[in-house]
């Protein structure tokens, strides 16, 4: 390690050792910042030395990150942010730490970078779909994006991809090494964006989450073929079949024993005045539509907030379908709380509209209830 690297974490450290003891903040993306306006080649220099493995995808990248860190210790020492800070400064801060593996979340718009910068062992690649609007492009613009530096990655770089997504699948079309991963078939049916093949411009076919095109882009012809099932599940597959390729013995054996994937899912439970909830973070299209899918109780709380990190655009909530919410009873709130309760209300879903969080359990009195929220939301009320 050359001087001026060791000279730039020293000061990197204080600071958000500094940063954490004024009560200014957690402490864990200031540190990054600085190590890369002191070196700006920080990324390159930390990752020569340690096996890299990245995550990335829209939807479910966190927990995914999670479970791969928790695989992967029983082989070797691992860092990773634990924050979920998934852009360069949170990479570059994790990489301060000593470790074998490095084990990172990059965010959909950044990876190309990161990817360039740690010249990564494997990269998990899970899903593209429609997000905050003020920021990410259209997914095709994305996966254009993916699919350049899938291109012109190093050959030694192996990316992994759920290829029941056209999009991922596009991506990976000229990797030199890339192993394609199917659940027989898309979530849902259909990718929600999926009318056109992003190869070709062509309309794709789908038949029962099945897609081909004339290009010859299609999910039929996978190297791996498991069950469909949730979300969660497929991450789980995903992060096992992973470890496995790094050494994790018996990491896709461990698919068979487990039952419960809830724990893929970001969410919590917490006791709000006597009522028990079961939080869950939903922040876009294709996360709305998974936790509306798995809403059993007859008791809902929908938060819709619009700051930066939720996305301040929240038109998307016309691409969600909230059929699951019929016949149940439903309290809506948040600081654009009344753009989803009319949204709800059109789709024929009675709904009761107020204005605070607490206003909304206090609907309920007793029992349980699950609460489906934004970003910001999640984290006020999960304490995170």
């Amino acid at each position: 390690m050359n001087l001026r690297l060791q000279a730039a974490i020293a000061v990197a450290k204080s600071a958000g050792f500094l940063s954490k003891s004024l009560g200014r903040g957690s402490g864990e993306t200031l540190p990054g910042r600085i190590l890369l306006a002191l070196c700006p080649d920080a990324i390159s220099l930390l990752s020569a030395s340690r096996v890299v493995i990245l995550v990335s995808g829209t939807n479910g990248k966190t927990s995914t990150t999670k479970e791969l860190v928790s695989q992967i210790r029983t082989v070797g020492t691992v860092v990773t942010s634990g924050s979920g800070s998934n852009l360069t400064r949170g990479v570059a801060g994790a990489l301060m730490q000593d470790s074998v593996f490095a084990v990172l979340e990059v965010d959909e718009l950044h990876l190309p970078e990161v990817v360039a910068a740690t010249n990564p062992a494997i990269v998990l690649l899970l899903n593209l779909s429609r997000d905050q609007l003020h920021r990410m492009h259209e997914v095709k613009r994305v996966a254009a994006r993916w699919h350049e530096m899938c291109k012109t990655s190093d050959p030694s770089t192996l990316f992994v991809a759920d290829i029941d997504d056209p999009f991922v699948n596009y991506a990976i079309t000229g990797a030199a090494s890339a192993i394609r991963i199917s659940f027989g078939g898309a979530a849902g049916g259909r990718h929600p964006d999926g009318a056109v093949c992003p190869a070709c411009g062509r309309y794709l076919d789908w038949i029962n989450g099945k897609y081909a095109c004339e290009c010859g882009l299609s999910n039929a012809y996978a190297d791996h073929l498991y069950e469909q099932g949730s979300a969660g599940y497929r991450n789980f597959v995903m992060a096992s079949h992973v470890a496995d390729i790094a050494g994790v013995h018996n990491a896709l054996s461990n698919i068979a024993l487990r039952s419960d994937y809830r724990a893929m899912e970001r969410a919590t439970e917490k006791v709000f005045a006597g009522v028990k909830a079961r939080l869950r973070l939903t922040k876009n299209p294709a996360s709305w539509d998974e936790a509306l899918a798995g809403v059993t109780g007859d008791n809902v709380i929908l938060i819709l907030n619009a700051r930066e990190v939720d996305g301040i655009d929240t038109s998307w909530i016309w691409d969600v379908s909230f059929e699951p919410l019929r016949g149940k009873r439903v309290v809506v709130t948040g600081e654009r709380g009344i753009d989803l309760a009319y949204r709800i209300q059109v789709g024929g879903i009675q709904n009761t509209l107020v204005d605070t969080f607490d206003a909304a359990i206090a609907e309920f009195g007793i029992g349980s209830v699950q609460v489906l929220a934004a970003y910001t939301a999640f984290f006020e009320l999960a304490g995170c």
